[in-house]
């Protein structure tokens, strides 16, 4: 089978990328853009697998690509700093490590990427190079990287990113675009059904469902993602946030709850949904408001239980 028809809803990227392994000509950079969750880092695998596998038993070099593990690729993404030691916002993440500054590619990273494209190939003809979440370079960075561009020999760089136009308009210029679109509620569902742990969601009520697919904005991996934090807060908790409670006393519980039971991260995904809800529900642009404001408070590292017990109180007050 080929993999390729694994990516739905994405033709033009697909047969841009196709075109490049039939005819074996390659540019030497590529820009995935799009959305988060709609495929680009799958397709990045698959594509580079078909680089990659040419000479090369092809289950080992899937294992190999899968694990980050083949001589002839380097993924760099985004890092943190913490006592002086590089942490990657994928292990931050699995380790629930929380930073006050966002992630960034740093310039001694693309020093590793330099590093690495001076040795020649191990197993292939070309060293690949994936730079997940490109927007998130620094400045520095940025400027030796589009040197790097400019000066690759065996080198083929993917470049994945949301936002294409925080970029250098000469990192762009350098790359061959490969556009990734939103899929429409079709392909969203198409690909929901086949995933595994919605096996999980028999005791969410199928309107909660609808409600977590629309906040994923024809993206299947932001859907796993809004799932995920629903699943995760638990179920007395969530049967108090679908009830419309007007006593005060109810409320201000209702701020303990949510500040007991929730991380940060968990709390400003719940705003982000309730927004999304209210909006799209109600067109209540109060309501709206007032959760952004939370969101400002918590992010200030303002007390969470008195952010969301005055937050509370005024919504029940202006509805």
């Amino acid at each position: 089978m080929d993999d390729f028809e694994k990516i739905y809803g994405q033709d033009l990227a697909i047969e841009i990328l196709k075109s490049a392994v039939s005819k074996e000509h390659f540019s030497s950079a590529y820009l995935f853009s799009g959305p988060a969750g709609v495929g680009k880092k799958q397709t990045a695998k698959i594509f580079i697998k078909a680089i990659l596998n040419k000479n090369q038993n092809k289950e080992i070099t899937k294992r190999k690509i899968e694990s980050n593990n083949h001589p002839d690729l380097l993924w760099i993404e985004p890092s943190y700093v913490m006592q002086g030691k590089s942490i990657s916002q994928k292990q931050a993440r699995a380790e629930s490590i929380s930073m006050k500054s966002p992630p960034q590619i740093r310039l001694n990273q693309i020093k590793e990427i330099i590093e690495f494209l001076g040795k020649k190939p191990f197993e292939s003809e070309k060293s690949i190079v994936i730079i997940e979440d490109i927007e998130k370079i620094n400045e520095s960075a940025s400027n030796a990287l589009l040197k790097t561009l400019e000066e690759t020999n065996t080198g083929l760089f993917i470049l994945i990113t949301q936002r294409p136009e925080k970029l250098l308009s000469t990192i762009r210029s350098r790359c061959q675009l490969v556009p990734f679109i939103r899929l429409n509620d079709h392909e969203v569902n198409k690909i929901i059904d086949k995933l595994e742990n919605c096996e999980k969601i028999d005791d969410i009520p199928a309107e909660k469902i609808r409600e977590l697919i629309d906040f994923s904005y024809g993206s299947p991996g932001r859907y796993l993602i809004n799932l995920k934090y629903w699943l995760s807060i638990s179920s007395p908790l969530r049967q108090k946030l679908d009830i419309q409670l007007t006593n005060k006393i109810e409320l201000l519980q209702l701020a303990k709850d949510i500040t007991d039971e929730l991380n940060i991260e968990q709390q400003l995904w719940f705003i982000d949904f309730e927004q999304n809800r209210a909006w799209n529900k109600e067109r209540n642009s109060n309501m709206v408001k007032q959760l952004e404001e939370l969101r400002k408070q918590l992010l200030k590292y303002v007390q969470p239980r008195l952010a969301w017990e005055v937050t509370l109180l005024e919504i029940n007050l202006i509805n």
